[in-house]
């Protein structure tokens, strides 16, 4: 699976190369708006980062069961979400409003680890919490998103085999769930594990 979905991503590279641009947009107004809150904006993030700390230091008897149930969920609902709005003549603007609000959120976490807790501490627990099941997802995320805006366009032209773009469509969106799936897993019995053993110097 690994060579098809390396060929895909090399067959289709100025569609991948065009979402991680507007994804990197989310991330840089994710930044500025933190940059730019006001003092009580200022107060939110700082009093969400410190209860975060927080529930990292206390988590040793956290339910990770039930924590990877809400995580699949959570994940699974956004996959759906944009390989639905795939399968629409106008969904194509609402997935480019997906990829950069998901550039956004992290965007806006890592600025305000950062801009509560420092860059040293801030960039640590970003790297922790963030970077390892955010790499599977974002694949999961960036493959169904390049397919659905790939299929809007198609139908609105009307330049495709419907039945066969959907198919693929539908192919796609099951492997972004199973890639969705394993950044659950990594997230909660990985990136969870690891904070927590590593939650003295934190």
């Amino acid at each position: 699976m690994k060579k098809v979905l390396l060929d895909y991503i090399i067959r289709n590279k100025k569609n991948f190369i065009i979402i991680i641009t507007i994804f990197c947009i989310g991330i840089v107004a994710g930044i500025f708006f933190i940059n730019n809150s006001n003092e009580s904006q200022q107060t939110e993030i700082n009093n969400y980062i410190q209860e975060l700390v927080k529930n990292i230091k206390d988590s040793e008897e956290v339910n990770r069961v039930e924590l990877l149930i809400l995580s699949i969920k959570q994940n699974i609902f956004f996959i759906v979400i944009v390989w639905f709005l795939g399968c629409t003549i106008i969904g194509g603007i609402f997935i480019y409003l997906a990829i950069i609000y998901k550039g956004f959120t992290i965007g806006y976490t890592i600025s305000a680890l950062i801009y509560v807790l420092g860059i040293k501490q801030g960039s640590l627990i970003a790297i922790l919490s963030l970077a390892f099941q955010n790499i599977v997802f974002l694949l999961a995320f960036f493959l169904i998103a390049e397919n659905g805006i790939k299929l809007c366009s198609g139908i609105y032209k009307k330049r495709i085999n419907l039945k066969e773009e959907v198919v693929r469509h539908f192919v796609i969106m099951l492997i972004s769930i199973m890639l969705s799936i394993i950044a659950s897993l990594i997230e909660i019995y990985f990136s969870t594990n690891l904070l927590i053993f590593l939650k003295e110097i934190i």
